[in-house]
This record gives C-alpha cells, sequence and structure tokens, in this order.
C-alpha cells in the first residue's frame, strides 16, 4: 500500500523517532509503502513497539497494520487505536472503513 500524499511531512514528523533503532528507515518504507502484508504487518509492528510516543505518526502505523493484518481481533484494535491517534484524513477513513467492516 503507497502512503498518501502527507509522506514527506510525516517523514520529516517520524525522524525524531530514528534513533530508536538501526532498523527505522527500512522498516518505515516497508510500513509505509510495502506490498508484502505479512512484511508491513511486522514492519509496522516494530515502528509501533519502538516508538518513544503514541501520535499521530504511530496512528498511521497502527492504521497501516490494521490495512495489512488478517487477524480480525488484531485489525479491530489497530484501527480503533489509529481512528483516536491518527490524523491524516486518509488513515482516519481506512481505519473508519476497517472498523465498520470488521469489528
Amino acid at each position: 500500500m503507497i502512503v498518501f500524499r502527507a509522506l514527506p511531512v510525516v517523514a520529516l514528523l517520524a525522524s525524531a523517532q530514528a534513533a530508536a533503532y538501526d532498523g527505522f528507515e527500512a522498516d518505515f518504507a516497508t510500513c509505509t509503502q510495502g506490498n508484502d502484508s505479512g512484511a508491513v504487518v511486522a514492519a509496522c509492528t516494530r515502528l509501533i513497539d519502538n516508538a518513544s510516543a503514541e501520535n499521530a505518526v504511530t496512528g498511521m502505523f497502527y492504521g497501516l497494520r490494521a490495512a495489512n493484518n488478517n487477524d480480525a481481533a488484531q485489525n479491530c484494535a489497530d484501527a480503533r487505536k489509529s481512528l483516536t491517534l491518527a490524523e491524516d484524513d486518509a488513515i482516519k477513513t481506512l481505519s473508519q472503513q476497517l472498523i465498520d467492516q470488521n469489528c
């Protein structure tokens, strides 16, 4: 899934978390632009687990993990978390659609 027009802004916001772990940049690219659902879920999970704070950026990671995950319970939890944290309208819309379809 390719992420929206806000990617450069999100990259700048997320850059503060780059020091959290060595694989941050690769995980960010996979989570936001990956085509393999399993790899996207794994990368987004590492980004969430290593985030220094829960904010709009981690909200995006939750939304992307939910959109690529086939575990219904985790999908619902992630979509709800994304909806509370995300600021991007596209991510909020995606999260609400996932909630409406799966929860």
